[in-house]
């Protein structure tokens, strides 16, 4: 469908709605038609002005003190999606399970007019608030949602895309959406897909800090598919009662939707102490096979209740290599790196990474902490960029009781507090407003905080590790950041390479795709050739986010340059000044995309919505990829 004649469409609805109350079939989505229903029915109208309410300080202090494991879970999936894209007019979006923005990413100059509509942190987009809109309708309807352009209730928004997805806790309740914000004259062909991916993944990464004391299982019918995105999970009591499982473990084992309860050998031919003894003796690869004969492979953690003492007593005295090592792989720059860092643990330095934005400055923070004495303390990371600046200051140091308006009774501990024994890592470091400089100086030298409100120091014994993608030590002479806390914080600076000044990209990806899951994967000459080609602006993250994207149109062991994400293609030939294996692939770009979408159509005899649903694309972007494809019977 040409934008013109979806423009079109959206005018007809909206004059039939505005006029009779209802819209006739097939111009609307049906949960978009819903949507405007309900949306009238709680008196909203579409021309309607409402005030911007941004929850207090305190109130939401205790939002994301009530929301943190979900917030910890989704940042680094977040920073995957801001990674894709940083380079557009968008943002990436997490609410809670009542629509308020917890926490928001992405391009400054879209926020800015983002927050011209209150699409910010702080403000609630529950459908009876703020009308048709991604993140309220996805609460609704307990699906993933596109609404794009006019299709959102509020004229004010109809010039956003918007795509959302709900994220399930492991009992399978919604605790939150995640979204992606943008233009609504940009492309949307691959937002859904990567939103789904991201809130799919959020929830598998929930398992592992929700149960530490139970039998979990990863499997599938292809081993190498153990430790991806379409891994299943199933969490089992010490009896044997399954406590809980994700969308794909359901599916794979046959189950309704988070149904809970069912014994181990209900679902598989084998005892449940049977297959803990084969476990305890070989728990990375087993077998098990279902009732109908299916056989799945299946990798097993065993919570410490689970594991016997010698095997535990072995586990600690193994002299295993440091994480530190895993990022050592063969680029001299690196390297070194990695060399400085070993030399400072145990030491109490305070450490400044530098580097540009996705070289792994977290990853390195959480190695070198995992490295060292703290290994058993906690790590908490804080990103100084994207918590508001009256918050900040809360989230730091904590509040006592009736400290500020809206603060909870019994206050909250901050981050600073809750690092206590481990490890507090500073993210980009260099957007700390001032007046909080002097704060955090004061905590380096006394190892004490005063929480706001209260009078009382607290000790605290923390190790504090830095990161910036500027030069701190410019921004020190323009007066943006204090010198005498630059010289606190720089005990010992690394700087991080780019992606593309290391030398060791074939090394990065086979720990990548080793890491997704797939190690058996070569790249075709032609792929690597570009891969090693490219410019990289994302660096590492980027490099990341491709493989794993490119894992989705993969039938084979062999990653070709049709596997390759369009848009990733075609930023290569604008940088490029000769494209030619661009062009020569072009034709098996459109064949993967061919088949890709035949076999959604045929798996749902040829119902457009619900193919389009499977692809994660919205049925303007079938249909208009049916025609440009020659697809149309």
């Amino acid at each position: 469908m040409s934008r013109s004649t979806y423009l079109n469409r959206i005018r007809d609805a909206r004059q039939h709605f505005l006029g009779s109350g209802d819209v006739p079939d097939g111009l609307l989505p049906e949960s978009i038609r819903r949507s405007w229903k309900r949306c009238a029915k709680t008196g909203l109208a579409t021309d309607l002005k409402t005030d911007i309410e941004l929850v207090n300080q305190g109130v939401m202090s205790e939002l994301r003190e009530g929301n943190n494991a979900l917030l910890a879970q989704a940042q680094p999936e977040m920073e995957n999606l801001y990674a894709h894209i940083m380079s557009t007019q968008s943002m990436v979006i997490l609410s809670d399970s009542g629509g308020t923005i917890l926490h928001a990413m992405g391009n400054p100059d879209f926020m800015g007019r983002a927050q011209r509509v209150a699409l910010q942190p702080g403000v609630c987009w529950r459908e009876e608030v703020t009308g048709t809109n991604a993140i309220g309708t996805a609460l609704v309807e307990k699906t993933p949602v596109f609404v794009g352009g006019a299709e959102h209730f509020f004229d004010r928004n109809t010039f956003l895309n918007c795509s959302a997805a709900p994220i399930l806790d492991p009992a399978g309740k919604v605790i939150g959406v995640l979204d992606i914000s943008g233009d609504y004259r940009q492309p949307q062909e691959h937002t859904m897909a990567l939103v789904r991916m991201s809130a799919q993944m959020i929830e598998n990464r929930l398992f592992k800090v929700h149960f530490t004391r139970e039998v979990t299982l990863h499997f599938h019918s292809r081993p190498e598919f153990i430790g991806t995105l379409w891994e299943g999970i199933a969490v089992f009591s010490q009896e044997g009662r399954l406590l809980a499982v994700n969308r794909s473990g359901a599916f794979q084992l046959g189950l309704k939707k988070h149904q809970l309860g069912v014994e181990f050998e209900e679902l598989f031919s084998m005892g449940f102490s049977k297959f803990m003894d084969a476990v305890r003796k070989e728990p990375r690869r087993n077998v098990l096979k279902l009732g109908n004969g299916i056989q799945l492979h299946v990798s097993t953690t065993l919570g410490q209740a689970g594991v016997p003492s010698n095997i535990l007593a072995s586990a600690k005295s193994s002299h295993e290599s440091l994480p530190l090592d895993r990022l050592d792989t063969g680029d001299a720059m690196m390297h070194k790196v990695v060399s400085k860092a070993k030399l400072a643990l145990g030491h109490e330095i305070p450490i400044l990474i530098e580097g540009e934005t996705g070289t792994g400055k977290e990853l390195l923070a959480r190695a070198i902490h995992a490295s060292g004495p703290r290994k058993q303390g906690p790590f908490i990371a804080i990103n100084c960029a994207s918590i508001p600046e009256g918050l900040i200051e809360s989230e730091l140091f904590g509040h006592e009781e009736g400290a500020f308006t809206g603060a909870r009774r019994r206050g909250a501990m901050g981050r600073v507090q809750q690092a206590h024994g481990g490890t507090l890592f500073l993210d980009e470091i260099g957007e700390m407003p001032l007046p909080l400089q002097a704060r955090l100086l004061r905590v380096i030298q006394e190892r004490e905080i005063v929480p706001l409100g209260g009078s009382k120091p607290v000790p605290v014994d923390i190790a504090i590790i830095s990161a910036t993608n500027c030069k701190l030590l410019e921004r020190t002479t323009k007066g943006a950041f204090r010198e005498d806390l630059y010289y606190r914080l720089n005990g010992l600076k690394l700087v991080l390479p780019a992606l593309r000044e290391r030398s060791d990209l074939k090394a990065l990806i086979a720990r990548m795709l080793e890491e997704l899951g797939r190690p058996e994967v070569s790249i075709h000459p032609a792929a690597m050739q570009i891969l090693q080609r490219h410019s990289w602006r994302g660096n590492i993250r980027q490099l990341g986010n491709l493989l794993q994207a490119a894992m989705i149109f993969m039938e084979g062991d062999e990653l070709q340059v049709q596997h390759m994400p369009e848009d990733f293609l075609e930023e290569l030939q604008i940088s490029s000044a000769t494209p030619v294996h661009l062009k020569m692939d072009s034709a098996d770009i459109a064949g993967t995309e061919c088949a890709l979408i035949r076999n959604a159509l045929e798996q749902h005899q040829g119902n457009m919505a619900a193919a389009a649903r499977h692809l994660g694309i919205s049925r303007a972007t079938i249909y208009r990829k049916i025609r440009r494809l020659g697809l149309q019977s």
